[in-house]
């Protein structure tokens, strides 16, 4: 039963994290509709450093400019396109950073089948109309659209709301080609993914979990193997078809818990 519930969190995390559904709420039926426990924060640091390694193995070309570039602007004064692009994904994540600060300390949304079929809802809604006004114009990411899809990703810490949706929601209502948005969101997931780790492996070694992170390497490696077919996958999917079947599902998947929670009590 163990090493089904991991094969199913690997699962659930390597598909959900890169396309626009919400890894986390998925997460979260698990506990609730497989009878399975609350995940714990040393599985969370293994399944989220599964998907930031795939990230960093199948982005290896950018992420390798990026940082030669940025070693190259340094030492020459001169501004590159690697530097540029480093520094749009440094400044659209620091929304983020401040506004999970803030939502961590004070104000944390309660995980409830509502709050996440309200977001699915919402959120998928707009990823519909995002799509369909989408006029695709916009072939580079400038560094004012940077500042407003990392304002959109902020969005992700409601539950439900999928950082990765939100992310191509925000580029599609500012024209931004499919594919350079999903570049782009891929880039943007490694700072935060990478946060998600160093805060969550933070609270395990606070609690004296340290020594529970070892056993889970297959909770790694495996999320690690879906995660690389899924960033190939989407990467194929995206030059041939829209995000509209990824916005259907979350609209009825947002109408069905919404039905859930008023028939079975609000605070599930």
């Amino acid at each position: 039963m163990i090493h089904l519930h991991l094969i199913l969190l690997c699962l659930i995390q390597g598909i959900g994290e890169f396309i626009p559904i919400s890894s986390s709420a998925h997460l979260y039926f698990l506990t609730h509709f497989g009878d399975y426990p609350i995940t714990s924060l040393d599985i969370e640091v293994a399944l989220h450093l599964g998907s930031l390694l795939a990230l960093c193995v199948y982005l290896y070309r950018p992420l390798g400019r990026i940082i030669g570039d940025t070693f190259k602007s340094i030492f020459t004064f001169r501004v590159t396109p690697g530097f540029s692009m480093g520094l749009m994904i440094v400044i659209a994540t620091l929304p983020a950073i401040v506004i999970g600060f803030f939502v961590k300390c004070y104000a944390a949304l309660p995980q409830t089948f509502f709050v996440i079929g309200v977001s699915s809802l919402v959120f998928g809604v707009l990823l519909w109309i995002a799509e369909h006004v989408n006029k695709q114009t916009q072939p580079k990411i400038t560094l004012f659209r940077a500042i407003m899809i990392g304002v959109a990703q902020a969005l992700a810490f409601i539950p439900g709301a999928s950082r990765f949706g939100v992310s191509l929601t925000a580029a599609g209502f500012l024209g931004v080609q499919r594919m350079a948005a999903v570049k782009f969101s891929f880039l943007l997931a490694i700072p935060t993914i990478l946060g998600a780790v160093v805060l969550t492996g933070f609270d395990v070694v606070k609690n004296g979990q340290m020594h529970t992170l070892l056993p889970l390497w297959p909770a790694v490696l495996g999320t690690f193997i879906i995660s690389l077919l899924v960033l190939s996958a989407l990467t194929w999917y995206v030059k041939r078809c829209t995000f509209k079947p990824f916005a259907f599902y979350r609209i009825v998947l947002g109408c069905f818990l919404i039905y859930w929670a008023y028939t079975h009590g609000f605070a599930h």
